[in-house]
């Protein structure tokens, strides 16, 4: 009798052991969670070669080879493979935007469509869309608003990097219209024998610009009608930036070197020839005098978008920005080696620009793919120590924590 009180015993302590055990299992098990990222370049290719072997079809834009495999759809298929115990990528492509979408997931990334490009389509009710979210915080959208007007309204960040001492084109900011009798007014006040007047919010690839010589526009000139047709035609538009033409001494239009950070940290630098748009015109910026110039010069502008950007008022290093500096040799068209070139910040761009992987020493798509992993668990945290909504509040805390423990851990990640 007692042997089998014993063995009744034994069996009932066993039954409830694996009951513990997978209560245990079932409290340790953590959901995915869901980072949306955003894609649509048809341009911008990786290296030859480095796409995956089964590209969707449905993200080949294009059948041209200049963006046929886009660097920011492969991150985003390689982010994918990174954490599939954890994490759950959904890849959303421009026309299928949208509010709802976003807030099925835990946090969003955009690599390009925003609604500047939205505007590009020429689709109102996806233009309308693009503006909801980013303005909607329930969207947990990175870039958020401010940061991404900071960058699209370009006398912002212009006028603070004024302010900080950093070289940029002499310019005139018209922020409410323009009329082609006050900009001819302003270019002779300045005495430019040539201008450049463009747009100077949601523009993109020279889109909205005029240039010419300014005796060309006046009175009696070729040009005396284009500047009021040019107006009449961004009639609607606001935001304007007129500067005089900058040329190299030998008359092309100024080269670049354009600067990349990726994760808080400048990785690499372009060359890119103010004329020449074949691949002889771009290529890795060597060493020397030149590229520790540009460096230099965008270092001290990236310090400026790290005061700035911030997610849920916290500041935050952007995943990626590109940072432009303008170069004009003193004499002729070379400036490579040369040490007594003229530097100024051209451009501010973020995340949604050109990545350049061809002419990069490095594999873009591989690294922004482990930079967006930490960047989505940077924001994460962030939310959730602000005590933000945030989407099965318990089980996204579990899943930082093991990511933080897996990549790191990083000691601002504090839960």
């Amino acid at each position: 009798m007692v042997a089998m009180k014993k063995k009744a015993l034994t069996k009932k302590s066993t039954a409830l052991g694996k009951k513990s055990a997978k209560t245990k299992q079932r409290a340790g098990a953590v959901k995915k969670v869901r980072i949306g990222v955003c894609v649509g370049k048809d341009f911008d290719p990786v290296k030859k070669g480095t796409q995956p072997p089964d590209f969707p079809k449905k993200l080949m834009l294009t059948k041209d080879d200049w963006g046929k495999y886009s660097v920011d759809a492969v991150t985003a298929l390689q982010m994918k493979e990174l954490h599939p115990d954890l994490l759950e990528i959904d890849i959303i492509p421009t026309l299928e935007f949208s509010s709802k979408r976003l807030k099925k997931n835990h946090v969003n990334l955009t690599f390009w469509p925003e609604p500047g490009v939205a505007i590009n389509t020429g689709k109102k009710k996806l233009v309308d869309e693009y503006f909801k979210a980013f303005k909607d915080p329930s969207c947990r959208l990175d870039p958020q608003w401010n940061y991404y007007d900071w960058i699209l309204f370009k006398p912002r960040y212009m006028e603070q990097c004024i302010k900080s001492g950093i070289p940029m084109i002499p310019t005139v900011f018209y922020k409410n219209g323009i009329t082609a009798a006050q900009v001819l007014k302003d270019v002779q006040k300045n005495c430019w024998d040539k201008f450049f007047l463009k747009l100077g919010q949601y523009a993109f690839f020279g889109f909205g610009a005029i240039n010419g010589k300014t005796a060309d526009f006046l009175p009696g000139g070729k040009k005396e009608k284009e500047l009021k047709k040019f107006a009449e035609e961004h009639k609607k538009a606001k935001v304007f930036l007129l500067q005089p033409y900058m040329l190299k001494p030998n008359g092309e239009v100024f080269d670049e070197v354009r600067n990349f950070f990726i994760d808080g940290q400048w990785r690499y630098s372009v060359f890119t020839h103010g004329t020449d748009g074949s691949d002889a015109g771009f290529y890795e910026e060597p060493e020397g005098p030149r590229k520790a110039a540009c460096k230099a010069m965008a270092e001290k502008a990236y310090q400026e978008v790290l005061r700035t950007n911030t997610w849920d008022g916290k500041k935050q290093a952007p995943l990626l920005n590109r940072i432009d500096i303008g170069v004009i040799p003193k004499k002729g068209a070379d400036s490579l080696h040369k040490t007594d070139n003229q530097y100024f910040c051209n451009e501010i761009e973020f995340i949604c620009t050109t990545w350049l992987d061809r002419y990069s020493p490095i594999n873009v798509a591989d690294t922004v793919s482990h930079a967006a992993i930490k960047h989505s668990m940077e924001l994460l945290a962030v939310m959730l120590k602000t005590k933000k909504r945030v989407p099965d509040e318990a089980n996204v805390r579990k899943v930082v924590k093991m990511l933080n423990d897996r990549l790191g851990p990083f000691k601002h990640i504090k839960l």
